[in-house]
């Protein structure tokens, strides 16, 4: 009887404990479960992605004069441009890489009615991708890639040639298309850059590409390039110095400088020089004063009668108010 009973105890001694067991696993599971459904869904970015920064910008300009019985001479006008700026970056440690993409475009009407001309006013496409490491803490090995040309035809306007019954006329010849020109740059060197304000980078050792893709600009050996061919390159000496500074409150200074030399002719110095003037309003409306300098010994600047003549530099200006739409 004894023996029986000590049985019994045992196995309900067991049984209890299974019991607590199984409710205590049954309360854990609980309270997982409620906690998981509490839980907010955190999506976390993978560790390379937190060390980029981008964005862009769109940039919209209207310039409309009219003219009405107006006596003291002058043209109706309308131009209208737009201008898109976007930039990748990478930094990571001692390694940086930037990407920048500039887009342009802009069209003007001369003129009213059945006399109205359209002309462009602006053409720009410019890649431009740059690495760089650090050996200390202002310097660093810097190698950079840079593409720049345009998308639509370009003419010299209004050039003066003789009909065949020997009177004055005025005609327009094409200079310019997509990829012709198109100037590439490839190069290896050195970069200083103390913070954001400026910029230097030197390369002993450049490639410089020129491509003329239009059949007739090549035939002629436009843009420095052999008649016929298509491609042209270049080995030489590189400079890059940017700066950017703020002149006073709302209003920005911004210049890139691009240097070229060729080795075997060293002494006629390729120029690329950009400066903007930023005046900002407020965070939609932005006022800008452009300028562009080109100049580039291979390249001949026809004359009004349509001929070739030498190198001569190139300047373009444009005073601008417009719409500014800011992507992050």
């Amino acid at each position: 009887m004894h023996k029986r009973l000590s049985i019994l105890a045992l196995n309900f001694i067991l049984l209890s404990g299974l019991a607590s067991a199984q409710s205590a696993s049954d309360l854990s599971r609980k309270e997982v479960e409620e906690k998981a459904m509490n839980a907010k869904l955190v999506v976390e970015k993978p560790d390379s992605l937190h060390n980029w920064k981008s964005g862009a910008s769109i940039n919209g300009n209207l310039t409309n004069t009219g003219l009405v019985n107006w006596q003291g001479g002058g043209q109706a006008a309308l131009t209208v441009t737009g201008i898109f700026s976007g930039f990748a970056n990478y930094a990571k440690g001692n390694s940086s890489w930037g990407n920048l993409l500039e887009l342009g475009y802009g069209i003007t009407r001369l003129g009213q009615d059945g006399e109205a001309q359209l002309r462009k006013s602006e053409d720009r496409l410019v890649l431009t991708s740059r690495y760089s490491r650090k050996f200390n803490q202002s310097m660093g090995f810097a190698a950079l890639l840079d593409f720049r040309s345009q998308f639509d035809k370009g003419f010299k306007y209004d050039i003066k040639v003789k009909t065949p019954a020997g009177k004055d006329s005025l005609t327009n010849d094409r200079i310019s298309d997509f990829l012709s020109p198109a100037y590439s740059l490839a190069s290896l060197g050195i970069d200083f850059k103390k913070d954001d304000r400026f910029y230097v980078m030197f390369s002993p050792m450049t490639a410089k590409t020129t491509i003329v893709m239009d059949k007739e600009l090549s035939a002629v050996g436009a843009y420095g390039v052999k008649e016929g061919e298509n491609i042209r390159y270049q080995l030489g000496m590189f400079v890059n110095a940017s700066a950017k500074l703020k002149l006073m409150e709302n209003v920005a200074w911004q210049s890139n400088l691009y240097l070229f030399d060729d080795y075997k002719t060293f002494d006629r110095i390729d120029i690329f020089w950009d400066n903007a003037v930023l005046l900002t309003v407020n965070k939609f409306l932005q006022a800008s004063f452009n300028t562009n300098l080109i100049y580039d010994d291979d390249i001949r600047i026809p004359k009004d009668n349509g001929t070739l003549g030498g190198p001569k530099i190139q300047f373009k200006h444009v005073l601008a108010l417009g719409l500014v739409l800011k992507l992050k």
